[in-house]
Formats: C-alpha cells, sequence, structure tokens
C-alpha cells in the first residue's frame, strides 16, 4: 500500500499562528460552563455515588473506543509521517492504558442492561456529533472536536487535581489519567494541529466545532442521571 491517506488537507494560505490559544479563549466561556456541570463537580469533590460513577464509566468506555476509531482516521489523513506517528501514540494511550483502566473499574462496578442501555443512548450524542462534524469537515473538523474535549478535561482534570479533596480511588485514578505528561503532550498536539491548518478553514468553522463538541459534551454527561424505566 503506498503512503498516502484517502485524501490530503486542501492546499491553502499559509496558516494563521496562535489559532488553537485564540479558539480556546473565544470559547472560554463554554469550557468553563462545560467544567462545572453536575457529574464533573460530584467527581472533582468526591461526592459522586457509586451507581453514577459506574453509569458514567459505561458511557466513557464507549466513546474512548470512538476516539481510539477517531484518532485512527486522523492517522491515516496526515500525510506527514511525523504527525501521523503522533496520532498512532493517541490510539496506543487509549487502547492501552484507558483500555485497561476500564477493564478494571467496571468489572468491579457492573451494570445491569436498562441502565447501560439508558445511559449509551444518551451519551450516543457525543459520538453523533463528532462523526457529524467529520461528514462536515473532515480531518480539520475532527481535530478540532477532539480538542474541545481533551481540553475540557485537562483543565477539569488539572483543577481537581489541585484540590486536596478524598475521592474514590477509581475517581482519582480516572482524574490522573488526564493529568499525565502524555496527555498534556496530547493536548498540546491537537493545538499545534489547530495552529497549522490551513487558512481556508475559518474561524467561525472552527467554533462551530469546538462549540458543538461542548454542547455534546454536557449532554453526556448528563447520561449518568438519566431515569431507567422498570
Amino acid at each position: 500500500m503506498a503512503d498516502q491517506p484517502l485524501s490530503r488537507p486542501a492546499a491553502g494560505r499559509a496558516p494563521a499562528a496562535g489559532r488553537a490559544a485564540a479558539l480556546v479563549a473565544r470559547c472560554d466561556d463554554a469550557l468553563r460552563a462545560s467544567a462545572s456541570v453536575r457529574l464533573l463537580a460530584e467527581l472533582t469533590d468526591g461526592s459522586v455515588d457509586a451507581e453514577t460513577f459506574a453509569r458514567y464509566l459505561v458511557a466513557e468506555h464507549a466513546f474512548v473506543r470512538t476516539a481510539a476509531r477517531l484518532a485512527g482516521y486522523c492517522l491515516w489523513q496526515q500525510p506527514e509521517w511525523s504527525l501521523a506517528v503522533r496520532h498512532a501514540d493517541a490510539v496506543a494511550d487509549l487502547v492501552g492504558p484507558q483500555e485497561a483502566y476500564f477493564a478494571a473499574s467496571l468489572a468491579d462496578r457492573p451494570v445491569d442492561g436498562a441502565a447501560a442501555t439508558a445511559v449509551l443512548d444518551h451519551a450516543s450524542v457525543l459520538r453523533t456529533t463528532v462523526v457529524a462534524a467529520l461528514a462536515d469537515g473532515g480531518y480539520p473538523a475532527v481535530i478540532a472536536s477532539l480538542a474541545a474535549a481533551e481540553t475540557l478535561y485537562l483543565r477539569w482534570c488539572t483543577e481537581a487535581a489541585a484540590l486536596a479533596v478524598e475521592r474514590p480511588a477509581a475517581v482519582q485514578r480516572w482524574i490522573d489519567l488526564h493529568t499525565t505528561p502524555g496527555f498534556r503532550a496530547q493536548v498540546a498536539f491537537l493545538h499545534e494541529l489547530l495552529d497549522d491548518l490551513p487558512a481556508p478553514v475559518t474561524d467561525a468553522e472552527l467554533d462551530g466545532w469546538f462549540r458543538d463538541m461542548l454542547v455534546a459534551e454536557d449532554a453526556f454527561h448528563a447520561s449518568p442521571y438519566v431515569e431507567v424505566a422498570r
């Protein structure tokens, strides 16, 4: 197989410097709001109950597998090999340490079929949103969407980790997974890619994909509280 992606990013004028930082600044209100939703507040202060956390893990596990596939798509679409390798590193993290975390944590926290189905149905908005972004804007849209999700988690978990709060061990491990040097490097990599996007990708498009993902994250984070019909 030739070392070529299915499609290359569109050619255009030189990329605008600092686009990622400017994007995050423009969307700071949405990031702050998303970091303050009920679930993340309860994970931060350690008050989340065991059933809610277990349901959250079911939803998060499903999306982490989606994220791994998206990172694989980005690997294939990225024509520069050194950058493709960085996408491969993201896949390795998602199917390695994170998959191991879910295997261990979910084994101790079984969720019955009806509850799992209800949670996954509600949480599917996150997958639907990023797949729609991919259809709309391809590689740049996926990068912007993943940057929104990962920037949110880096911000939330960094702030949570700085607090001297007693939390369930699995909650603390989940927060710690999103403050490691490797995770910080992955977020920085997504921001570098945003900086390097060609000028024809407009700020308005980036804002739309980024904010849409945060709206979807809010709905996703509400999924563990969905009422289950008995």
